[in-house]
């Protein structure tokens, strides 16, 4: 019996078994499960010679890979690719090329698309739409027509997304886009970016309406379309007058890692938008060349979390590492981050928010010599904890409209300048400051850090570091015929006879003038003398005895009539009794 019953249920699960294949089998085609999950676009007619328009066969390519919505990629082999309109990726589907780095000048290599739809139109439809846990993979994008002596050519955003969540950008080079990455004018929650390199023209990365935690990784945007080129210069010039690298609106803690920038108006820009702030953590980043390294209209309350950066503004007039406009209520933590190159100042602080800077190194600012301070803060909260200002001048100033503030445990290279405007609750203490070289009793010492007439300076003067300068900083000048002098102008208490001493730090590179000319003028007239930059350096060096009369006649001048490049640091006069 059991025989019997084994045989019949064999018999009915084959019957089964033929019947479901029975159907499947008769389904329409187009309606099939696919049995590949990887399409090539040369497959679909797509070409590669740079001349072919391959945009029907690409987009052909990408909706067979995405038609059972099951997940797919469409490959794209080694060539150059006319996309001469715009493709949109599926959901579920990755379009992906031969890289599987970041590259650098790899257009017309590897697997590069040529983007030419919408010239002109910086609104129209972008060059790439992501659709939902979509991505693109190992491409290179350039834009041919863009002209390297002009201002560049408007065109819509490179890479957008379409409106839903999980959009990817992996090992991509996006040479010269107008416009790079849209993640903010649909919804974008949950993007991820690794390794995207590019030098965008007008806008780098645009995030807003990220309603969970978004992730970018290794983004790099600096000239790898212009490097150096004298015949770019045009389009350099328009980066740094309107470029912005960064944009971030309403993102719920977004997740930046080993980001830089190199060359653009703004490096960071935090602003808000229809759908609200930023709030985020943001690690290793970095801004160079700008002229707001960070600029913050709005953030959240819970922070802008800023670890490991470095920012150096210089370009444009009134280049400003960290602006904080009135319009700001919300908290910006700065924690071991690097401030240095030629900036006016480090930061302006405006608005009702907060800005804490904790165990930051702070080199230079104030490169005019206009006595700015390195901190300017007209509102809000201010708290300076454990941080290095490396070199002398108007550290910190408080103003009116200022909440609170807490300066404490931090270094000072020379004597602290901390003024305070404001009426705020303000706490400082606990500070220390560089201990000065003991001079002798009665000697007068004007250094390079001085105000006019102290000191002052006649053509274009830089301020660095050589190593063993007089408090901690010098100004140096390129070699030249004498169109750049500085002043060293004591007030002398009395008149009589005194020894000029000179000091100037180590020559770091081998390049201080072995003659630099030295004229001091007394009472008896002027005198010049050579004086060589790479000898007896990091100590007073007797320049010789000199009468000069009660006052401010005599002085020390230097030129850059020398054989190389000056250095400006320090005068001691030291009268004899």
């Amino acid at each position: 019996m059991s025989c019997i019953i084994k045989k019949y249920m064999f018999l009915w699960i084959l019957l089964f078994a033929s019947s479901i294949a029975f159907a499947q089998n008769d389904q329409p085609e187009e309606n099939k499960p696919s049995k590949t999950s990887v399409w090539n676009a040369i497959d679909f007619g797509a070409k590669g010679d740079g001349k072919t328009n391959d945009t029907r066969a690409f987009q052909k390519a990408l909706d067979a890979a995405g038609k059972d919505n099951l997940g797919g990629t469409v490959f794209a082999p080694r060539g150059t690719y006319l996309i001469a309109e715009h493709l949109n990726i599926p959901g579920n589907v990755t379009l992906e090329g031969v890289w599987n780095i970041p590259t650098a000048w790899t257009q017309y290599q590897g697997t590069t698309l040529l983007a030419v739809e919408g010239e002109g139109e910086i609104n129209g439809t972008p060059f790439i739409t992501l659709g939902c846990n979509s991505t693109i993979k190992g491409i290179t994008i350039f834009y041919p027509n863009q002209i390297a002596n002009a201002a560049p050519k408007p065109y819509p955003w490179c890479i957008a997304g379409g409106g839903a969540d999980n959009h990817s950008i992996i090992d991509v080079l996006l040479v010269n886009p107008y416009q790079a990455v849209d993640f903010g004018t649909r919804v974008s929650g949950r993007h991820y970016i690794r390794n995207l390199y590019g030098q965008p023209l007008l806008k780098g990365l645009f995030i807003d309406q990220c309603y969970d935690v978004g992730r970018v990784e290794n983004v790099h945007f600096w000239p790898f379309w212009n490097c150096g080129r004298a015949d770019m210069k045009a389009s350099a010039d328009f980066i740094a007058e309107n470029g912005e690298a960064f944009i971030f609106g309403r993102t719920d803690w977004e997740y930046v890692f080993n980001t830089f920038c190199w060359g653009y108006k703004v490096g960071y820009h935090f602003t808000k938008t229809s759908s609200g702030v930023t709030n985020g953590n943001f690690l290793g980043i970095g801004a160079d060349a700008t002229n707001r390294s960070l600029l913050v209209d709005d953030c959240a309350p819970y922070g802008l979390l800023i670890t490991n950066g470095e920012f150096v503004s210089f370009l444009q007039p009134n280049p400003v590492s960290i602006e904080i406009k009135e319009t700001n209520t919300g908290v910006i933590q700065l924690q071991n981050c690097a401030f240095w190159g030629p900036a006016s100042q480090i930061a302006s602080i405006k608005g009702s928010g907060t800005l804490m800077m904790n165990n930051c190194n702070i080199t230079t600012w104030d490169f005019e010599s206009k006595q700015l301070p390195a901190i300017d803060a007209f509102g809000g909260n201010l708290i300076v904890n454990s941080c290095n200002f490396n070199r002398p001048g108007h550290h910190i100033r408080l103003n009116k409209g200022l909440s609170t503030a807490v300066i404490s445990s931090n270094r000072f290279s020379g004597k602290p300048v901390i003024t305070n405007n404001s009426e705020a609750d303000v706490q400082i203490g606990l500070n220390v400051k560089t201990k000065l070289p003991e001079e002798e009793p009665g000697a007068i010492v004007v250094d390079n850090n001085e105000l006019p007439p102290l000191f002052r300076t006649e053509g274009a003067w830089y301020q660095g570091q050589g190593g063993l300068d007089y408090l901690e900083i010098c100004h140096w000048a390129y070699k030249g015929k004498g169109e750049c002098k500085a002043w060293f102008t004591p007030e002398l208490l009395e008149s009589g006879v005194y020894r000029v001493f000179m000091w100037y730090g180590k020559d770091p590179f081998n390049n201080h003038a072995t003659n630099m000319p030295v004229t001091i003028n007394h009472k008896g007239g002027a005198e010049t003398i050579p004086v060589n930059l790479r000898q007896n350096t990091g100590q007073w060096r007797l320049q010789g005895e000199f009468e000069f009369e009660k006052g401010s006649s005599g002085y020390v001048m230097i030129t850059n009539n020398a054989d190389d490049n000056i250095v400006a640091d320090a005068v001691k006069f030291l009268r004899v009794k």
